[in-house]
């Protein structure tokens, strides 16, 4: 069964989240170090990466999305944009050779807005991550008016048929990243787990406790291929 596993990129029910910073090795380049620091660990465990996913996000406080738009087409000429009146959400997309770049402005019902810029690509090598490192120095001085924190999310595929194949994969990705789990869901040929790692320096803190780390499986019943997302601090994917 197709699940929503869209624990959301910063609206997260908020009042009791917060961000840490312990200044210890932290999302280092913008995030780009922790998509490679995944990459390699997916790597090592024989999974294909499919997709991976950057994002950051900024409120324009007391600035409508029309005043933030005004500003966006200006100095992202190569945008092409498109207006969700539903949703009241303005997306601009951009397409290079590896990497999509998009930047979602959406209105509140206090007259103000908040901004998500987010690339992604389907695969994640030297290239891609040169080209990744080029846009983002291209990009935030004139998308943020501070300098966000990258949110990070990197998925792949593995086959081969195993015995507990699911909690042995969680297990393993827990003892990998030196995790500890804080909370998990089991159902069917699913599992998720919230955990808190001191590999990195951000967290958000959620019903008094730290997280920083999403790991979720999902085992295909047809092929027994399994998928495998990690986020941080939180998976922000269709599942």
């Amino acid at each position: 069964m197709k699940k929503i596993f869209y624990l959301l990129l910063i609206t997260i029910s908020v009042a009791s989240v917060m961000f840490f910073n312990i200044n210890k090795i932290g999302m280092a380049e913008t995030g780009v170090g922790q998509l490679n620091r995944f990459a390699d660990v997916l790597n090592k465990k024989d999974i294909s990466i499919t997709n991976w996913n950057l994002y950051a996000r900024e409120a324009k406080i007391n600035t409508s999305a029309t005043e933030v738009m005004k500003k966006y087409k200006n100095n992202f000429k190569n945008f092409k944009w498109s207006i969700d009146k539903e949703k009241n959400k303005i997306i601009g997309v951009s397409n290079h050779t590896f990497v999509t770049e998009r930047l979602v402005v959406t209105s509140t019902n206090d007259n103000s807005s908040y901004v998500i810029y987010e690339l992604t690509g389907t695969k994640w090598d030297q290239r891609t991550e040169k080209e990744t490192k080029n846009l983002i120095d291209q990009s935030l001085e004139n998308i943020f008016n501070e300098e966000p924190t990258f949110f990070t999310c990197i998925k792949g595929t593995m086959g081969g048929k195993l015995e507990g194949v699911l909690q042995g994969i969680k297990n393993d990705f827990l003892e990998t990243f030196k995790a500890t789990k804080i909370e998990e869901i089991k159902e069917g040929a699913f599992v998720s787990v919230s955990a808190y790692t001191e590999q990195w320096n951000d967290a958000l803190v959620a019903n008094g406790k730290k997280i920083n780390l999403q790991i979720a499986i999902r085992e295909n019943n047809v092929d027994e291929s399994k998928t495998i997302i990690i986020g941080t601090p939180i998976i922000t994917v269709e599942y």
